[in-house]
């Protein structure tokens, strides 16, 4: 796969470092389209609200909360890990603290099993990523 019809290019401009970082010859697609909005970072804290925001602001679509496994799921926001997410796609998917959700104790470096499911969790994004930590600035 060289062309990537689906993930928006803003997406994918953050996504491709995190499975550089672990696999540096990764063969990453090209992204032929932009959705026109970039890649947010904000706090676990902020997670509430901005679905909230998100779900008045749209009278459909789906988002997905990657990384929040006691999050609960709803007719049009879906709890997922990684893993389940794989092969799916989402208008909205929130990444939440992307470092500690699937491995609680990472080393320095990135594991390449890290990396995936972090870049797989990114790229289910078809219209906007936001990722959210516990620590401002992360």
């Amino acid at each position: 796969l060289r062309i990537n019809y689906r993930t928006p290019e803003e997406v994918m401009a953050e996504a491709e470092p995190v499975i550089r970082a672990a696999l540096p010859d990764a063969n990453v697609p090209t992204s032929v389209r932009s959705s026109g909005i970039p890649v947010t970072h904000g706090l676990v804290t902020e997670l509430d609200a901005l679905l909230v925001t998100w779900l008045d602001s749209r009278p459909d679509g789906i988002a997905c909360v990657i990384g929040m496994p006691d999050f609960p799921s709803t007719a049009r926001v879906r709890s997922l890990s990684p893993v389940l997410a794989k092969g799916l796609e989402f208008d909205l998917v929130v990444l939440v603290d992307p470092v500690e959700a699937e491995h609680p104790d990472p080393p320095s470096a990135p594991t390449i099993e890290h990396a995936v499911d972090r870049y797989v969790a990114m790229t289910r994004a078809a219209e906007r990523l936001v990722i959210l930590t516990d620590t401002p600035g992360s």
